[in-house]
């Protein structure tokens, strides 16, 4: 945990860097694809023996046939699929906890907050593992018990999860959820 009092933020939403990076992928292929078509043609007035027959198909194929326009919406959509998820930006690795009326910010890492409730679930009498997830408004906790009556391990682990979760309150997960699961 890290507190600042101004300048750069602690939690911030990051880049998408993989569909950044497909989509350039994507665009230098293509790229780079053409130049040695069109380089080749323009050094030897002839397209390259392997793909000679492919280009000739394609050159000879109308733009008003339906494969043409097929292939080109698909590309489109494609390309503005990869465009919109480049430019989305990515869930923040780190919640915002401790909010009160210091100045400042205290960040946790995500994966941090997930084993600090994870171990709160598992240090409840009864509980022989569990999971947590942070989602964007609520904590999922999923409890493995051997007990055969999973009611009352399932109150005592909503409490301590409820508990560590008022402890560190965080700024996004406002509410938990934990299931039970009877393990044989």
């Amino acid at each position: 945990m890290s507190a600042v009092t101004g300048g750069a933020r602690l939690v911030r939403r990051p880049a998408r860097a993989v569909p950044a990076c497909a989509l350039g992928a994507a665009l230098l292929a293509l790229g780079v694809t053409g130049i040695w078509l069109l380089g080749t043609y323009a050094v030897e007035g002839r397209w390259p023996a392997g793909v000679d027959g492919a280009v000739e198909t394609v050159a000879s194929t109308p733009v008003e046939s339906v494969a043409m326009q097929g292939a080109a919406v698909v590309v489109c959509v494609i390309g503005v699929l990869l465009l919109l998820a480049a430019l989305w930006p990515g869930r923040p690795a780190r919640v915002r906890v401790l909010a009160d009326d210091i100045p400042g910010e205290t960040a946790m890492h995500r994966r941090d907050l997930v084993r600090h409730l994870r171990g709160r679930a598992e240090n409840v009498d009864g509980v022989h593992s569990a999971r947590a997830t942070v989602r964007r408004g609520r904590v999922d906790v999923l409890i493995e018990t051997v007990v055969d009556d999973p009611a009352p391990v399932a109150r005592a682990a909503t409490t301590a999860v409820d508990a560590a979760v008022a402890e560190l309150r965080p700024a996004t997960p406002t509410r938990a959820r934990v299931r039970t699961r009877r393990r044989r």
